[in-house]
């Protein structure tokens, strides 16, 4: 993990850094100023006059004070404490007291991108950032496809999240009204895949019935059975997507797609980015409304369970297992996430 230049000592945090991290919506970033904390670091966040995103290190080169403390102006920010002026790429280009710039004087930027509504932050080694690309969600932005989403920070790590993600057979224990009646039963078996760095599953559920609300959005009775095939993917330390489509007809499907974007805090917190999309009903604002409640319900439900969990490890430790298969894929994740820290040097 790459470390401030001014001397400055940063609490490690062991997490990933080598992967972008979707740290907040688009729209949420304007030309103010937006102090986040993620992977241990102070970060701020704000637009230039030509609408491009930056995240600097937030916190001034001479003393502590946080720049988001400051004030921006134009496309530079101003420390409110020593009156150090920074640039968008985070060198300091004056100082109050002396005409001469100290050498030295400047805060981390981290590179930035955005895309499918969504600003995503580099935070390892900067030159490796252009190495790896960016997961793809087009489904977020496609008006093809309705979403509804939320965000929620929760005392919980980063791992202990995608763990859950991964195992949807934990649905109708934590959600039973609005879990799928095939997960009522002995799933089928998994297809798993795992490549170094990502790992994803597939199931073939057989014919069974849709939740209420899904086959009243979709217009068919909830006695009839549908076919289901689930697919999950781990496309990077910040990412896991479920797919889970219902197959309507011989030719149709009716598709759902929950993104599930994880930033660490620091070791024992994360701040979560869900959304769930659809492409039924996607003209139907008060199935949008309806949804929103019901998925903000269950994720803050699961964030709950999560944050009892992660209690219990900081409390007795991470204690003894036992693993079922239906832990293959969490396992498979924990192993990816070791390899990527032993890579970094972490």
């Amino acid at each position: 993990m790459t470390q401030p230049f001014h001397g400055r000592v940063a609490t490690p945090v062991v997490v990933p850094t080598d992967c972008w991290y979707a740290v907040t919506p688009s729209s949420a970033i304007g030309h103010e100023l937006t102090a986040l904390r993620v992977v241990g670091r102070p970060v701020v966040l704000f637009r230039t006059s030509g609408g491009e995103a930056v995240a600097l290190e937030d916190r001034c080169a001479h003393r502590a004070y946080p720049l988001s403390a400051g004030t921006l102006d134009g496309d530079t920010i101003r420390c409110g404490l020593c009156g150090f002026v920074y640039d968008a790429g985070g060198q300091c280009v004056h100082v109050p007291t002396q005409s001469r710039v100290p050498l030295g004087a400047h805060v981390d930027a981290y590179p930035v991108r955005e895309s499918d509504g969504l600003v995503w932050v580099w935070f390892g080694e900067p030159g490796r950032a252009r190495l790896h690309r960016l997961p793809e969600l087009p489904w977020l932005a496609d008006p093809a496809w309705a979403t509804v989403r939320g965000e929620q920070q929760v005392a919980a790590s980063f791992l202990l999240l995608h763990e859950n993600f991964a195992d949807v057979t934990q649905v109708p224990f934590v959600a039973p009204e609005i879990s799928p009646a095939v997960l009522g039963s002995v799933p089928p078996p998994l297809q798993v895949t795992v490549s170094e760095t990502t790992v994803s599953l597939r199931r073939e559920f057989p014919p069974a019935r849709m939740p209420a609300w899904q086959s009243a959005l979709v217009g068919l009775p909830d006695t009839e059975e549908f076919a289901t095939v689930q697919e999950g993917y781990l496309l990077s330390p910040a990412v896991w997507v479920d797919y889970w489509d219902v197959q309507t007809t011989p030719e149709a499907w009716a598709r759902l797609r929950f993104t599930q974007l994880v930033t660490p805090i620091d070791e024992r917190s994360s701040r979560l980015l869900w959304a769930v999309s659809r492409d039924f009903a996607v003209a139907d604002g008060s199935a949008t409304e309806e949804l929103t409640a019901m998925f903000g319900n269950y994720y803050a439900r699961v964030l709950v369970a999560m944050e009892t969990a992660q209690g219990v490890i900081d409390l007795d430790g991470p204690g003894r297992e036992v693993n079922v298969s239906a832990d293959v894929v969490g396992l498979k994740i924990r192993e990816i996430v070791e390899a990527l820290l032993v890579e970094e040097g972490a």
